[in-house]
């Protein structure tokens, strides 16, 4: 494909642009459909970082050479430096999944 026919003339020597240029976002949902959206979302983000932390215990219990069981895993108490480890997890996790959100207000701190 020539450098005329690849999008907005870009050639190999021009990388795309990381973010998205142009109007704002489109928008899909009212304001009522988007709390319930958020309310899953938030849900969802609980269930999955339960689950990372239950799958963590697994791994760590089978490394220490135990099977785990569902007893043993429910028991797991974690030291400082795993909970330092998951903490670090979960903050990251937050972060990403919330980084459209953050990048708006951030946005909105930089207005006069």
């Amino acid at each position: 494909m020539s450098e005329a026919n690849t999008p907005e003339g870009r050639g190999p020597d021009k990388p795309r642009p990381r973010k998205a240029t142009g109007p704002d976002r489109p928008r899909y949902l009212d304001a009522a459909d988007l709390d319930k959206v958020m309310a899953v979302l938030l849900a969802l983000t609980s269930e999955v970082a339960a689950l990372r932390e239950r799958v963590d215990s697994h791994e760590r219990l089978a490394a220490g050479g135990i099977l785990p069981s569902v007893e043993q895993v429910e028991a797991f108490m974690p030291d400082p430096v795993t909970e330092a480890q998951r903490e670090a997890w979960r903050d990251a996790y937050l972060r990403r999944l919330f980084r459209v959100i953050t990048e708006d207000v951030e946005a909105l701190q930089q207005l006069p």
